[in-house]
C-alpha cells in the first residue's frame, strides 16, 4: 500500500508539473496575442485619425482636389477598418478574460507545486485543490 501511496505521489506530482507547464504555456500565448492585438489597434485608430487630421488640416497630403481628398478618405477608412476588426478579435476571442483566468490557474498551479515541494500541504488537501482546479479551468489541466 505505501509502495501505491508513493506512485500515486509520483503521478499527481507530474500531473501537476505538466499542468503548470501548460499554463505558463496558455498565459505567455495569450499574453503575446493580447498584446499584439492591443498594440495594432491602437496604432491603426492613431494612424486613421492622423490622417484624417493632417487632411483636414492642410489638404490632401498625396494628390490633389477631389482624388487626393478621395485617397485621403480611402486611407483613414483603412486604417479605421483594421482598428476596429483587432478591437473586435480582442473582444471576441475574450482574450482579457481568458488571459486572466490563466494567471489565476497558474497561480494556483504554483502554490500546489511549492506545497509539494516543501512538504507544507498534505495531500488529502493537494488531490481536493487540484481536482477542483481541474474542474473550473479544464482547458489548462492535464
Amino acid at each position: 500500500m505505501a509502495a501505491e501511496s508513493g506512485q500515486d505521489r509520483k503521478l499527481i506530482t507530474e500531473n501537476i508539473k505538466s499542468s503548470l507547464q501548460k499554463a505558463r504555456k496558455f498565459v505567455a500565448n495569450r499574453k503575446k496575442t493580447n498584446t499584439r492585438l492591443l498594440v495594432a489597434s491602437m496604432a491603426f485608430s492613431g494612424a486613421s485619425t492622423l490622417v484624417a487630421g493632417i487632411t483636414s488640416a492642410g489638404g490632401p497630403i498625396i494628390g490633389s482636389g477631389i482624388e487626393g481628398w478621395r485617397l485621403a478618405c480611402i486611407v483613414a477608412a483603412i486604417f479605421g477598418f483594421t482598428s476596429t476588426i483587432s478591437t473586435g478579435a480582442i473582444q471576441q476571442l475574450e482574450s482579457t478574460d481568458r488571459l486572466s483566468k490563466g494567471k489565476e490557474c497558474l497561480s494556483k498551479l504554483r502554490s500546489l507545486d511549492l506545497g509539494i515541494t516543501t512538504g507544507k500541504k498534505n495531500w488529502e488537501e493537494i488531490i481536493k485543490e487540484y481536482e477542483e482546479l481541474a474542474i473550473t479551468y479544464p482547458e489548462l489541466i492535464s
